[in-house]
């Protein structure tokens, strides 16, 4: 029920100043320095623990004036593809609107049929990467447009990505990486294809900066290089979707993703291209679940919680025995449910989905993404 409330409603909460907030801070630590309370993130950041409106310039506003949605995301091995098909009809049976193939074969034709099979191709996003997709992105995506074409379904209407990241490489083939580009706009312009990769730069939270500064110089390096050979900026731009690891450092790997929009605008705004947030692809770093499966649990609904605050785009979470499988008591299906459901619960009980840039307005982590931001843009310089 929508409540007015009264003009004066907050009067009696007088303001109080940082000042006046410290002053109160040290008083209650009896004599221990506050300096003990800051936390140092690498070299040359220091994270003040006491947000305040008195640190902001101007008033603060939202990153979106748009409630953000982001893709509940599950990922298949195509190593035996009936399998993987069987895994994502389960999925999406039960709330998936992501599926992402990890084709291992170079010979995808056949593959494809079968992974594909009684997938509404229209109705979620189709995500692939692996040999087969670095070997032959471009029969990836033919192959991908001849079985919608059998099945009638209009090719602008497919959306996804392909985890092609050539200047991984030791040669770059621009004039096919141009051809890949143009026969995406034509054919399926819903399909980014090329994903700048920023898994291997995460290090923690202590090396945050440096992490968001790897990234920004790998799309920035696609732009310059592209348009050395006649790429066109903007035609790459859309096209690209960055991939990110997040921990369990919950405010910082919020401030994390939002500092990187940040900065990839400034990016495009340098390269006069039309300014659009990042695509945002957040998985879990390695490493972050433990041998008690059920803190696990715990901890993927927390750092669920921060990749969907930071506002990735589309989120994997790795079932809670993800590694561990022989110590579970339960089915693997299991896990893979309970990893959907953290997310379903996320949108439908918690409404995440319903708010515009839900950690605006936090004095902290608005600091926070700040300072991440303006120490990664230092090291970049471009």
């Amino acid at each position: 029920m929508e409540k007015n409330l009264p003009d004066d409603f907050f009067a009696e909460f007088l303001p109080v100043s940082k000042e006046q907030w410290l002053e109160r801070i040290a008083k209650d630590l009896k004599g221990k320095p506050l300096e003990d309370l800051y936390w140092h993130l690498g070299t040359g950041l220091t994270v003040d623990p006491f947000g305040h409106a008195d640190d902001q310039p101007a008033p603060l506003s939202p990153l979106s004036a748009t409630p953000h949605k982001w893709e509940i995301n599950e990922d298949m091995d195509a190593g035996s593809p009936a399998e993987a098909n069987r895994q994502a009809l389960e999925a999406l049976a039960f709330g998936a609107e992501s599926v992402h193939f990890h084709l291992v074969e170079s010979n995808i034709s056949d593959q494809m049929e079968t992974l594909l099979s009684r997938i509404y191709l229209d109705y979620i996003s189709l995500h692939f990467s692996g040999p087969g997709v670095t070997n032959g992105p471009a029969a990836v995506l033919a192959v991908l447009a001849g079985i919608a074409g059998e099945q009638n379904v209009p090719l602008q209407h497919l959306r996804g990505t392909l985890g092609y990241n050539p200047m991984t490489g030791q040669l770059t083939d621009w004039r096919y990486l141009s051809d890949l580009l143009q026969f995406a706009q034509e054919t399926l312009p819903g399909f980014r294809c090329i994903s700048v990769d920023g898994t291997s730069a995460f290090n923690g939270p202590e090396s945050a900066a440096d992490e968001l500064a790897a990234l920004l110089r790998r799309g920035a390096q696609y732009l310059s290089q592209g348009a050395a050979h006649g790429l066109d900026p903007d035609d790459l731009a859309v096209r690209m979707q960055f991939n990110l690891h997040i921990g369990t450092s919950y405010f910082v790997e919020i401030a994390k993703l939002r500092a990187f929009k940040l900065l990839w605008l400034n990016v495009l705004n340098a390269w006069k291209v039309e300014p659009a947030y990042p695509a945002l692809d957040v998985r879990f770093a390695p490493g972050v679940y433990t041998d008690d499966l059920y803190t696990n649990m715990i901890r993927a609904t927390t750092m669920a919680m921060s990749a969907a605050l930071g506002g990735a785009d589309r989120i994997t979470v790795l079932p809670y025995d993800a590694g561990r499988e022989a110590q579970a008591q339960y089915p693997r299906a299991f896990g893979r449910r309970i990893a959907r459901n953290v997310q379903h619960l996320l949108k439908l009980e918690s409404g995440f989905e319903q708010m515009s840039d839900p950690a605006a307005g936090s004095f902290y982590i608005e600091k926070l993404t700040a300072q991440l931001a303006e120490k990664a843009w230092e090291q970049v310089g471009v």
